[in-house]
């Protein structure tokens, strides 16, 4: 028998595209539904062919419910203000009936999910991929991001609340995802490329070390201190990603002379990044989120030795399993780490003990069976 899942986002699928970011059945896991409708809270008009890999063998249909500034100067995304605007979404599920709406996030998109379960009594999963007490909180957070989150307090309540399902992507939303109304939430990992990833097979490295830094190269995710380690060390960096700090950081390179052991990538399909991953000696990374990166899913399922400062606050709790070498977040600190890592038996050992982690807790196979089975569960 045929099912029907409408799934609602906030993304705008065109830039996940244009990033190479899309992930094999991403939206429909298992491949559990026979048709996959995509709403997007927005204007974006993506290409169905490229996002058709997302939902595997199903039919694909996408629409549109746009909020945008006008919306948020109307309401400021309180519930019964928005109650008119989400009113689309209950009608379009009255026409397509779907047997499951799932939301990935539970900002506008989780309130039209959950005035759609209020209304026809269709099972709501939601889930959760920031930690938004978190963001708010974070002195580095850009001034747009804090008022986004600012504004969407209430929805997110409202969205928990209503929900039959909450899984979280990694373990420090789950106190989050308590306080605001979860029932019994849980910790369930990304599904990370299931096709591309590439095991290391050997720790040699003939030459300079070969690190790889994957991430957005923002304040709170800023490789500066990597860069600034790499002085007086046999090793060659490449960043991958873009954002604000990127002219900062090409400058900084210059001042230090180092422009023949850093390259920048802005951009790399997520298909080339988890195929040639292996190919390189640690992946470091920065962050002062409390986020588990996905990159370090990826580079881990890899059997790349990781180095990683540690947070200033709550540590990350995936972290708190010795997958990874954790250092103070300086250049002194990762000067430390990349040492250790010239190292070919740490690097061995602990590329090792990532991989071995990763393949019990996020193997893709393993991460798709756990949605498949929500999903029908659910249904």
């Amino acid at each position: 028998m045929s099912k029907t899942l409408l799934v609602i986002i906030t993304d705008r699928l065109s830039h996940i595209i244009e990033k190479g970011e899309l992930i094999d059945r991403y939206y429909n896991p298992g491949g559990v539904f026979s048709d996959v409708h995509i709403l997007m809270t927005n204007d974006d008009r993506p290409d169905k062919a490229a996002l058709q890999r997302t939902v595997g063998n199903a039919e694909l249909t996408l629409h549109n419910l746009p909020s945008g500034m006008g919306l948020l100067a109307k309401t400021i995304w309180r519930p019964f203000l928005l109650r008119g605007w989400a009113d689309q979404a209950v009608s379009l599920a009255k026409e397509i009936k779907p047997d499951l709406i799932r939301c990935y996030g539970n900002f506008i998109n989780g309130y039209a999910g959950a005035r759609i379960k209020e209304e026809l009594n269709i099972p709501l999963f939601v889930s959760l991929h920031t930690q938004p007490d978190q963001t708010r909180a974070n002195p580095e957070v850009d001034f747009k991001t804090k008022v986004f989150y600012a504004l969407s307090k209430a929805v997110e309540k409202h969205t928990l609340k209503n929900a039959d399902k909450v899984s979280c992507v990694y373990g420090s939303i789950m106190d989050y995802a308590q306080k605001n109304g979860a029932a019994d939430p849980f910790v369930a990992y990304n599904v990370i490329n299931p096709d591309k990833i590439t095991r290391k097979n050997t720790y040699d490295t003939p030459g300079f070390l070969k690190i790889l830094y994957v991430g957005r190269v923002i304040p709170a995710k800023n490789p500066e201190n990597i860069i600034r380690a790499l002085q007086n060390i046999e090793a060659e960096l490449t960043v991958v990603g873009s954002g604000s700090k990127e002219q900062e950081l090409a400058e900084l390179v210059e001042e230090l002379k180092l422009g023949s052991k850093i390259r920048f990538i802005p951009t790399m399909p997520n298909d080339e990044l988890c195929r040639t991953m292996h190919e390189y000696d640690l992946f470091a990374g920065h962050s002062q989120y409390s986020e588990f990166p996905k990159t370090v899913l990826e580079s881990s399922l890899c059997g790349l030795p990781i180095l990683f400062n540690s947070r200033r606050g709550t540590p990350v709790p995936e972290f708190e399993n010795n997958i990874a070498k954790m250092v103070e977040d300086s250049p002194a600190g990762y000067r430390d780490g990349i040492q250790f890592f010239l190292n070919k038996g740490n690097r061995e050992e602990f590329g090792m003990r990532a991989a071995d982690y990763a393949d019990g807790h996020w193997s893709p196979d393993h991460a798709e069976k756990i949605f498949a089975d929500i999903h029908r569960e659910l249904i």
